[in-house]
């Protein structure tokens, strides 16, 4: 066992090791413009434009173990494509979208996975709009931007679950913007791309946004430049932006990850010469990704698989630390994690996820010892909440 150390995070794997795989295509038509979501080690997928609307209510979970697609519940609210969704303590919010009537929409729909059912909420107290942008960090939602019939918007609101109500924060600061990318990464959320439509200017601005102090930041854009209709999901502490169009119609097929320390890295590009409005989710550290209207105008039902390579951990990385809020660990995947007083009294008993993510929270201002222990990992880790 190690004793307490300055911790850092040491990786042996190679990005150019990451590939894409195919699995098991969604089995619908194709579409574009759904929303993706996870629950529990499944993905899902649901409405879109799959040339008509007759199959777009059709919600399919997929299975990573078998890979393969199960229907589910079918999605009762009206037909629609550009709508979004966030996830919160086990249940799926999906929110607006653009109609098979051509109607901009703002109703919000639960859906629980344990039974398998919809259920209407209170309407978003927004504007009506599509294309906009949702996602959630920790254990609130948040949704903001996207375009009614004739104006974009740069609005931003977080959603309370438990009050089913909605809370106006300050604007989003890359302006009004639609098909913005947003995704939780650890503590925050990041968010960028998009574009305004009066007159049609393509954003190149990324921001990150911290739930704590409410605030944005701008941090380093995307390497590869401007476009729209592009793909992000993200674990807890790594993330995948994909494909997309830039501001001269040419499609895209080019992939970046972009890790805790907010840097980008190139990876192996998807399997298509271009594709926009495509959706994905990740399933146990892994990112999956499909659907979407490719460059010849067709519209795919199929679904790929980026391998990320196992992670050998050596030592864990743990910040902030001290901190006044909340602790992230990064170690192995499944990690037993006890926290205890300095007394040797056992506070908390943790795991870290599939990823070997960990949000340590709601500790009394003190001084901790937090032991680690996973395959290839024993640590003790010394932390201090101010």
């Amino acid at each position: 066992m190690k004793g307490i150390l300055v911790l850092f995070l040491l990786i042996t794997i190679s990005l150019n090791a990451q590939t894409w795989t195919s699995v098991s295509s969604v089995p619908t038509a194709g579409r574009d413009d759904g929303v993706c979501f996870s629950l529990n080690g499944f993905g899902y997928i649901v409405t879109g434009y799959l040339g008509t609307f007759a199959e777009s209510n059709k919600l399919f979970q997929y299975d990573p173990n078998t890979n393969s697609w199960n229907e589910k519940a079918a999605f009762p609210g009206t037909a629609r494509q550009y709508s979004t969704v966030f996830t919160l303590k086990n249940k799926a919010y999906l929110i607006g979208g653009y109609s098979e009537s051509s109607q901009a929409l703002k109703d919000v729909w639960e859906y629980d996975e344990f039974t398998n059912t919809w259920k209407q909420l209170n309407d978003f107290p927004g504007l009506a709009r599509w294309h906009a942008t949702a996602l959630h960090i920790q254990e609130t939602g948040y949704l903001g931007m996207g375009t009614t019939a004739d104006s974009t918007l740069a609005d931003f609101w977080k959603y309370n679950a438990d009050l089913d109500s909605w809370t106006r924060l300050s604007d989003y600061p890359g302006g009004p913007n639609r098909s913005v990318l947003g995704f939780q990464l650890l503590n925050e959320g990041i968010f960028g791309e998009g574009f305004d439509i009066n007159p049609i200017t393509y954003s190149a601005a990324w921001f990150s946004y911290n739930p704590g102090t409410e605030t944005w930041i701008a941090i380093t854009p995307l390497p590869s430049g401007l476009r729209s209709y592009g793909t992000a999901i993200s674990t807890d502490f790594n993330a995948l932006v994909c494909g997309g169009m830039d501001e001269n119609s040419v499609f895209q097929n080019d992939c970046y990850q972009l890790d805790h320390t907010k840097t980008w890295k190139a990876v192996n590009s998807l399997p298509l010469t271009g594709l926009k409005g495509a959706k994905g989710f990740a399933l146990k550290g892994q990112f999956y990704l499909g659907t979407g209207l490719k460059d010849n105008f067709t519209r795919t039902s199929d679904f790929y698989k980026m391998a990320m390579p196992v992670a050998t951990v050596q030592e864990s990385l743990l910040f902030p630390n001290p901190s006044k809020d909340y602790f992230n660990l990064i170690s192995e995947p499944n990690a037993k994690i006890s926290v205890f007083s300095v007394g040797g009294q056992l506070i908390q008993t943790l795991k870290t996820n599939d990823a070997g993510f960990l949000e340590i929270k709601q500790l009394p201002m003190g001084l901790y010892v937090c032991l680690v222990e996973g395959k290839n990992t024993s640590e003790i880790i010394k932390i201090a909440k101010l």
